[in-house]
C-alpha cells in the first residue's frame, strides 16, 4: 500500500528530472550542437508519450461528460505529437533536407483541432450557461492575440515559405494554428467568468509552452535540416504541464457569474482602445492588410456587444404595466 501511494510521487520526480536533463542539455548545447539521440530523441519522446498516458488516465478518473471528453482530446493530441516526433526522427535525424509538406505534417496539424476541442469541452464542463456577450468577449480576445501574431509570426513565416501553393499553406498553417489556439485559450477566460482554478492553469501553461516552441521553430526553420534546437524542451514542458492538469479533478459546473461595474466593461473597452491604437500606429508604420481587417473585426464585434448587452426591461415589469382587466382582475380605480 505504501509503494502504491508513493508511485505517483516517484513518477513525478522521474519526469521532472527528465525535463531538467533535456532542458539543461539543449540550452547548453545551443543551435549548432550535434544530436544526442538518448536525450534529444528518446528522452524527449518518452516525456511526451508519458504525458499522453497520464492525460488518458486522468480522463478515465472523470465522470462521463464534457470533462472526460476534454482530457481524451488532450491525450490524443499529445499522442499524435509524440508519434510525429518519432516519425520525424526516423526520417530526418540524419540531417537530410526536410521537404514541405512531409508525412509528419499530417500528424502535427491534427493536434490543433484536438487541443481546440479540449478547450471548448473544458468550458462546457465548468460553466452551465454562457451568455452571448461572454462569447463575444472571447472572440475579441482571439482577435487581439491574432493582430500582433500576424505581424510578428505569420507574415515573416509566409515571406520565407516555399513558393509552391501547398508548401505555403502547410508552412503558414502552423503559426496560424498557434495564434488561434493561444487566442482561444485567452478567450475561455470570460466564458468561465474568470474562474481559473483546478486544471485550467496547467492547461494554459501547457499550451503557452507548446505554441511558444512552435513559433520559435517556425521563425528559425526557414531552411529546416534538423529538428533539434535549444528550445525543443518547451514541447516536453508543455506536455508535462498537461499531465499535471490531468491529476486535478474538476468541480461541478457552475452558473455564469454576473460581473458588474468597471470589470464588466474593461475587456470590451480595452479591445476598442487596442483597435484604435493599431490604426493610429498604421499611420506611422506600414501594417499588413490582415492587421487592419482584424482591428476592423474588433470594432465590429464591439458594436455587436453593445447591441447584445443593452439593458432590457424585466418580464415582471411588462406584467405590472398591463391593465388589470387584461390580467383577469378587477379594474383599477383611479
Amino acid at each position: 500500500m505504501t509503494v502504491r501511494r508513493a508511485a505517483p510521487a516517484i513518477l513525478a520526480a522521474l519526469l521532472l528530472i527528465g525535463l531538467v536533463v533535456e532542458a539543461t542539455h539543449q540550452i547548453a548545447a545551443g543551435d549548432d550542437a550535434p544530436d544526442l539521440p538518448v536525450i534529444d530523441d528518446w528522452l524527449h519522446d518518452a516525456l511526451i508519450l508519458a504525458s499522453s498516458a497520464i492525460c488518458a488516465w486522468g480522463a478515465t478518473r472523470r465522470k462521463p461528460g464534457p470533462s472526460r471528453a476534454a482530457w481524451w482530446c488532450f491525450a490524443a493530441a499529445l499522442f499524435l505529437f509524440a508519434v510525429a516526433e518519432i516519425t520525424w526522427g526516423a526520417l530526418y535525424a540524419d540531417g537530410s533536407p526536410v521537404p514541405t509538406p512531409n508525412p509528419t505534417d499530417v500528424l502535427y496539424l491534427a493536434t490543433y483541432p484536438l487541443f481546440m476541442a479540449g478547450l471548448v469541452l473544458m468550458v462546457r464542463a465548468r460553466v452551465a450557461d454562457v451568455p452571448w456577450h461572454r462569447w463575444l468577449d472571447g472572440l475579441v480576445l482571439v482577435l487581439i492575440v491574432a493582430t500582433p501574431g500576424v505581424a510578428l509570426v505569420i507574415v515573416p513565416v509566409a515571406e520565407n515559405s516555399p513558393v509552391d501553393p501547398l508548401g505555403l499553406v502547410v508552412t503558414v498553417a502552423y503559426p496560424l494554428g498557434d495564434v488561434v489556439l493561444l487566442g482561444a485559450l485567452l478567450g475561455t477566460l470570460p466564458l468561465m467568468s474568470w474562474r481559473l482554478g483546478g486544471s485550467w492553469p496547467w492547461v494554459a501553461a501547457g499550451l503557452v509552452c507548446l505554441t511558444a516552441a512552435d513559433s520559435i521553430y517556425s521563425l528559425s526553420a526557414t531552411q529546416a535540416v534538423s529538428h533539434e534546437g535549444p528550445y525543443d524542451f518547451l514541447w516536453s514542458a508543455g506536455s508535462l504541464a498537461f499531465a499535471v492538469g490531468a491529476t486535478r479533478l474538476p468541480s461541478r459546473p457552475r452558473a455564469s457569474r454576473e460581473i458588474t461595474g468597471w470589470p464588466a466593461v474593461a475587456l470590451p473597452l480595452g479591445a476598442q482602445l487596442f483597435a484604435v491604437g493599431t490604426q493610429i500606429y498604421g499611420y506611422v508604420h506600414e501594417l499588413p492588410a490582415a492587421e487592419r481587417l482584424l482591428t476592423i473585426g474588433v470594432l465590429v464585434i464591439g458594436v455587436v456587444q453593445i447591441i447584445v448587452s443593452r439593458p432590457r426591461p424585466a418580464p415582471q415589469d411588462h406584467a405590472a404595466a398591463e391593465p388589470a382587466e387584461r390580467r383577469g382582475g378587477p379594474p383599477v380605480q383611479t
